[in-house]
């Protein structure tokens, strides 16, 4: 072989091991650039509905949503404009819960934040609407919660107060403080 040709050959290998480097140099940094976000969700999804069965396989409650928006490293979930329908054991809808946003926990709570509106669906029921500003809801038991402001209207009767404690299967809800009741006398 040539001396020219053994210089060229030794030139393009210098040149191509070069290329290597720099290529693995920039992918290493293309990797460490890479850091996950804790504030941007893992996934987002336009209008969900999600529908949750008992172990009996009985329907318990849907949840539609304009947005969702999952989080994994804090293990939460939030929802725009939610919907949440609970049903009793004849798969009858109990109850109609509805915000402006809410927060669904790993432990199955869900925080409803603004305009806050759980509707009765059952014409007999003497509880019929509950409006506040935010409230929680375990969606095992079924148990509701506000520290705010409530309003309770039923069949005759309107309350305003602090603080509610309830059980949407139950159908019972308790006002703790600063009630304020008044009663329609139907004849």
């Amino acid at each position: 072989m040539s001396n020219a040709r053994k210089w060229i050959t030794g030139l393009l290998a210098i040149i191509a091991l070069a290329l290597i480097g720099w290529n693995l140099t920039s992918s290493q940094n293309k990797n460490a650039s890479t850091v996950v976000n804790d504030q941007s969700p893992t996934y987002t999804s336009e209008t969900s509905k999600t529908t949750v069965y008992n172990p009996q396989g009985a329907l318990t409650y849907r949840l539609v949503s304009q947005q969702v928006e999952y989080f994994d490293t804090q293990q939460l979930t939030w929802f725009t404009q939610p919907v949440l329908t609970t049903f009793d054991d004849t798969k009858r809808a109990t109850w109609v819960l509805t915000a402006d946003k809410a927060k669904l926990t790993q432990d199955r709570m869900l925080y409803l934040y603004g305009h806050v509106v759980i509707q009765s669906q059952l014409a007999d029921s003497r509880l019929q609407r509950v409006t506040t500003d935010t409230a929680q809801v375990n969606l095992v038991t079924q148990d509701v919660t506000s520290n705010d402001s409530v309003t309770l209207k039923g069949i005759g009767f309107e309350s305003n107060g602090m603080k509610l404690r309830g059980n949407l299967r139950a159908k019972t809800a308790e006002l703790l403080e600063k009630v304020n009741t008044s009663y329609e006398i139907q004849k």
